[in-house]
């Protein structure tokens, strides 16, 4: 008997239905969003695949007079009391950033920390909302029989993983082949070399070792699904503009040169194992879909600063799948 309740499609075949998105950089309402999947598309499986958490504290301050103050989209903004407070607070997480409520003491007090011990004061708190997130979906996906994977991405922290593991109705997939209903997935969050330094960045080399270890655990790749963070090379799905030194846009006259920038190491495992699907992040402005192979490979793109999330209903049936891009 399998794990899942499945769909039975007009035509008669078993499928089951998966929903893939990623990189919401510490959007709440994208989360929520992703959560409520299931009850939108009718999804069984939900995967996020890496890049969860925002960037930016916005700190409110309370004032001597009992309001309280906020620097954000380049003006000031007040709350007078805690109704506001809160609408104030919904406005920086619906933006992928974390509303921190303290003083102006704190305020310079932090400030004035050494790098290091400002950069574990931000972990503190983003780990502390990204808490949150996990027991809100513990809440949300009690009793449904709903599997949710949840992996960290490039810019994610190595603390994120803790997290994952914290919840009861959330699994951990990272560096590992879970089973759903007779497939596997194989999952990794690590990306190629950036320009950025990110927490989690390898070299290809050691990029395909790991994606090579994990493939050799998959019983039937006409059955697999890889998760992996980065797209392949040259797929489509990796398009960008490309940098230069001073991590600026290279033009070619007025437009921006885009250039391929995606694991070479995630398209030769991809070449060599030819799962059935193969699911990506990372690059934000590329969505797209393509063949390598018989592999079908998704980037679902990101939106996530117009608060729309960007996914992929990807639907099983045995040894085939099909694909559709959604936008909620």
């Amino acid at each position: 008997m399998g794990l899942f309740k499945r769909k039975k499609e007009a035509e008669g075949d078993d499928a089951l239905r998966l929903y893939y998105a990623s990189d919401i950089h510490g959007t709440e309402v994208l989360w929520k969003k992703f959560l409520n999947a299931p009850k939108v598309y009718d999804a069984r499986v939900l995967v996020m695949g890496g890049d969860i958490t925002g960037k930016v504290v916005i700190p409110i301050v309370q004032e001597d007079d009992g309001t309280w103050s906020a620097r954000l989209f380049g003006g000031r903004q007040e709350a007078r009391d805690e109704a506001e407070l809160d609408g104030l607070e919904r406005r920086v997480r619906g933006n992928g950033m974390y509303p921190y409520r303290t003083t102006h003491a704190e305020v310079d007090r932090i400030a004035g920390l050494p790098e290091e011990e400002r950069e574990q004061w931000f972990e503190s708190v983003m780990l502390h909302t990204f808490g949150e997130w996990i027991k809100l979906a513990d809440e949300r996906l009690a009793g449904t029989g709903i599997r949710c994977f949840v992996m960290p991405g490039n810019d994610d922290p190595q603390a994120l993983e803790d997290c994952i593991r914290q919840g009861t109705n959330v699994e951990s997939c990272d560096e590992a082949v879970v089973e759903f209903d007779g497939y596997t997935m194989l999952s990794l969050g690590y990306s190629n070399r950036t320009p950025w330094d990110s927490p989690r960045e390898l070299d290809e080399d050691q990029l395909y070792q790991r994606i090579h270890d994990l493939s050799e655990q998959v019983p039937d790749m006409s059955r697999c699904v890889f998760n992996l963070h980065v797209p392949p090379y040259d797929s489509r799905l990796d398009t960008a503009a490309e940098l230069d030194e001073n991590f600026k846009m290279v033009l070619i006259g007025k437009e921006p040169h885009m250039i391929p920038v995606g694991s070479t190491a995630v398209r030769q495992a991809i070449e060599e194992y030819q799962p059935l699907a193969s699911l990506h992040g990372h690059i934000h402005e590329s969505p797209a879909a393509n063949r390598i192979g018989r592999t079908l490979c998704i980037n679902p793109g990101s939106d996530y600063h117009t608060g729309r999330i960007a996914g992929c209903l990807v639907t099983l049936r045995g040894d085939r799948v099909v694909h559709q891009f959604v936008t909620g």
